[in-house]
């Protein structure tokens, strides 16, 4: 999901701050394969504890201190607002890239990545309102939001910016599409605790979920894509571009 785009940039920054023989060194300019066996290694081995030592964080679960998915669409018959709160989000250890492009010399290209994963969970405090296939829906409590066998794309691309006298990458756009085979969820205290509405519009849900993804699938794409531009566009400040690739000189 969101955080595959933030993981990403975070392993070229992991291989950078190397300090030790064993430690995973940076790729080449360009070199997709290379980029993706780091990040894999990266994600099974250090996601589930994260790495202090190579300046790797928690991966899973990944912490989501607040996002909201608005649809709106007056020809949709699904317009809500839904707000998640300091929730955390698993599956990024089983999630595996599959292709990369970009990532060459020229900083204006566009950068692709390619990800499969057997599931993504988000997990936690939730409030929504509004109505799903024309009924009402309204509540505050625990929620699970899970997406199963996952194929995700997260494409984006910056301008060159110079800052002492070195250049940076400034991402200006960042853009992810998902396709889950499934999804399935799960919200607690519907309809101000009515456990009796509650079960019921649970097992509407994933009875429609197919329906209810289609109609919701641009708008929670682009909620994520906005949630994690300014995190990827944080990392790759902290270092010029050059630095993030191996020296070929």
């Amino acid at each position: 999901m969101f955080a595959i785009a933030f993981a990403v940039v975070l392993c070229l920054l992991v291989s950078v701050e190397a300090k030790f023989p064993d430690d995973p060194k940076p790729c080449k300019y360009g070199d997709g394969e290379c980029i993706m066996k780091l990040c894999n290694t990266l994600f099974s081995e250090n996601s589930a504890e994260g790495d202090p030592g190579l300046n790797l964080m928690q991966l899973d679960p990944l912490k989501v201190d607040r996002m909201v998915i608005s649809q709106g669409e007056s020809s949709s018959p699904v317009g809500i607002t839904l707000t998640f709160t300091d929730n955390l989000l698993y599956g990024i250890k089983d999630q595996r890239i599959v292709k990369v492009k970009g990532f060459g010399r020229d900083l204006t290209a566009k950068h692709e990545v390619k990800i499969v994963a057997k599931t993504f969970s988000l997990v936690g405090p939730y409030n929504i309102q509004g109505k799903v296939l024309i009924l009402p829906i309204s509540g505050t409590g625990q929620s699970n939001m899970t997406m199963v066998n996952v194929r995700a794309i997260v494409s984006f691309s910056g301008k060159p910016l110079v800052k002492n006298g070195e250049t940076y990458l400034d991402v200006t756009d960042l853009t992810i599409t998902m396709k889950p085979e499934s999804s399935h969820y799960h919200f607690s205290n519907l309809f101000n605790g009515d456990k009796a509405l509650g079960d019921n519009m649970n097992v509407f849900l994933n009875e429609n979920s197919e329906a209810i993804y289609k109609e919701t699938a641009k708008a929670i794409d682009r909620s994520f894509g906005k949630l994690y531009l300014g995190v990827v566009k944080g990392v790759f400040s902290k270092l010029p571009y050059a630095k993030f690739f191996a020296d070929e000189s």
